[in-house]
């Protein structure tokens, strides 16, 4: 079975997405709010996926100081979130680690080396947690892929990557530096690894990024589709919907 880490920051207002409340109508709050509702969705994905779950979160201590307040618990706000989104199975089969590491890509390549290596797991991806188009179907359609290909890549726009799963290390060093998909993808290939592509799906980090998810959420949901339901709920709780106007798409609230 192949090990999802999902690599998130705990949910707290200005550390985590950023951008949403200069570049949307969502407030800081609001945003990490959203950034909870994608993980939780990220959770569930794997969790009822044929893989195992790993939430595999920053500490206090490699986060900036503006963002840890006073009587601040990393471990605890992410235990509280999974502990909220998966059942009680799925929450006791799920394992909850600290990433180490001084950079991006130190901490994806120690955690992925370790799988691999210490824990003797067949293959090992990394997901991260604001990506929520990506369902239960397509962490297995991924793990299917690990089978043939020794790297699976999931492209996002600007040359992101919102998973990455392999079936022995690479030199991962700033491996994850942008553009993450073409670095990863050399290191592979320099490594002799065999490398297959997933669909592209988005990452939700920007205004412009929320709206397209918006606009596919409503899509899919009008059509009878299969919707990451927290994502979905916050969307719909908040009434968010796409408007146009002399071209250009923006979000308004009912």
């Amino acid at each position: 079975m192949t090990v999802v880490a999902v690599t998130l920051d705990p949910p707290r207002d200005g550390l985590v997405l950023p951008a949403l409340p200069e570049t949307s109508p969502l407030s800081a709050s609001e945003a990490t709010e959203l950034y909870e509702a994608m993980a939780a969705d990220a959770f569930l994905a794997a969790a009822e996926s044929g893989g195992d779950l790993l939430v595999n979160y920053r500490s206090d201590d490699q986060l900036p100081d503006e963002h840890v307040p006073e009587g601040a618990d990393a471990e605890a706000a992410v235990r509280a979130l999974v502990d909220d989104v998966l059942d009680d199975e799925q929450a006791e089969d799920a394992r909850v680690e600290v990433q180490v590491g001084s950079s991006k890509s130190a901490r994806v390549g120690n955690t992925i080396t370790h799988l691999l290596e210490s824990e003797g797991a067949n293959s090992a991806a990394v997901l991260e947690p604001d990506a929520p188009l990506f369902l239960r179907k397509d962490v297995d359609s991924a793990a299917m892929k690990l089978r043939r290909s020794p790297v699976v890549l999931g492209p996002a726009r600007e040359g992101q990557l919102y998973f990455a799963g392999f079936r022995e290390p690479i030199d991962f060093a700033d491996a994850f530096e942008a553009p993450a998909l073409e670095n990863v993808n050399a290191r592979a290939v320099d490594a002799g690894r065999d490398v297959d592509f997933l669909a592209s799906v988005g990452r939700v980090r920007t205004g412009e990024d929320l709206v397209s998810l918006v606009s596919e959420l409503r899509a899919r949901r009008a059509a009878g589709r299969l919707v990451p339901a927290y994502t979905t709920a916050f969307v719909e709780d908040r009434g968010l919907r796409v408007e146009a106007e002399d071209g250009d798409r923006f979000l308004v609230r009912e």
